[in-house]
């Protein structure tokens, strides 16, 4: 009788603390949403996409990441030490993958459990609070020097994308003055943008991505675009790569790599060092990536400060 090899063990440096439910077959997905749904324990997925620092694995309709440890905690995301990465070099797509509510189990060119170890959950949920930092934030993301496109196709995109964007700009400011149809207005010209681009993460993607984040944080005041852009992540999987779609999906319920959490937090609180910081690493991601969620995130910015807000000092307040 052949042996049958022992996959190896290994322990995550961190993982999504959302996995917990989702890998147990709670209540935490969503009906419409890209995002991994509840599954029973013993549920088999596949790997669906193979690369230096990540892989992704398809379980349902959505992608379980599991990623080397110089990148951050993100969604949907479990976090490898560097000293184990090796033991994923062998992983091909295709390859068999199996859920249980405490491991990730891969078999096939690579055999490996990655066992998720309670005290390596990290939350990612959105910062409350009202902004008081957004012009300074402006300033910072206005002075991001953005890449230059790597193929003739990526300087059309560009293109069409500056023109995308102004033309988001104009429905979303018209949703959030109240303006009839201007939600309508605002799911197209946001489908205009999806799939735009090159890249696993297309730009006009990730512009998207970077503005519904922002939107999913009460307290910058554009929670009203969350509707349309939520039809648009509805469609995503049909018109982009997985991936995006699934980034989409969590950038509406305000989860997003930790770097974007730094960053968003950072304009709550007013630190204009933090905010220089967070803008800089997020830049970082890929090679327009990070630029592109900027440039979504300054959309947010841009809107939230059209938007009146009271005065610091109370009534009677002569200081």
């Amino acid at each position: 009788m052949t042996p049958v090899a022992t996959p190896v063990a290994l322990s995550a440096s961190s993982w999504d603390a959302a996995l917990e439910e989702t890998l147990s077959g709670g209540s935490r997905a969503q009906p419409h949403s890209t995002a991994p749904v509840a599954v029973a324990a013993g549920t088999h997925g596949a790997v669906h996409s193979v690369h230096g620092r990540v892989v992704n694995l398809r379980v349902g309709d959505g992608l379980i990441a599991l990623a080397h440890e110089s990148l951050d905690d993100a969604p949907w995301t479990v976090r490898l030490h560097a000293a184990d990465w090796s033991a994923l070099s062998g992983a091909r797509v295709g390859d068999d993958v199996r859920i249980t509510r405490d491991a990730l189990s891969l078999s096939g060119g690579a055999l490996v459990r990655v066992l998720l170890a309670p005290d390596g959950a990290r939350s990612l949920t959105p910062d409350a609070g009202v902004p008081v930092g957004l012009p300074a934030a402006l300033a910072v993301l206005d002075g991001v020097p953005s890449p230059a496109a790597s193929t003739p196709f990526g300087a059309l995109a560009a293109d069409a994308l500056s023109v995308g964007i102004r033309r988001l700009t104009r429905t979303a400011r018209a949703l959030l003055d109240g303006e009839p149809d201007a939600a309508e207005a605002t799911t197209t010209a946001a489908l205009r943008l999806l799939g735009l681009g090159e890249g696993l993460t297309p730009s006009g993607d990730d512009v998207l991505s970077g503005l519904a984040f922002v939107a999913a944080h009460p307290g910058f005041g554009l929670t009203a675009l969350r509707h349309p852009l939520r039809l648009v992540a509805e469609s995503a999987e049909q018109r982009t790569t997985l991936l995006s779609a699934v980034t989409l999906s969590a950038a509406l319920e305000g989860r997003a790599r930790a770097r974007l959490h730094d960053l968003v937090g950072a304009i709550i609180a007013g630190d204009e060092r933090a905010i220089h910081r967070a803008a800089a690493h997020t830049a970082e991601i890929g090679h327009t990536s990070g630029h592109d969620l900027l440039t979504g995130i300054r959309l947010g910015v841009v809107l939230a400060l059209d938007i009146p807000r009271p005065s610091p000092f109370t009534e009677g307040d002569h200081r």
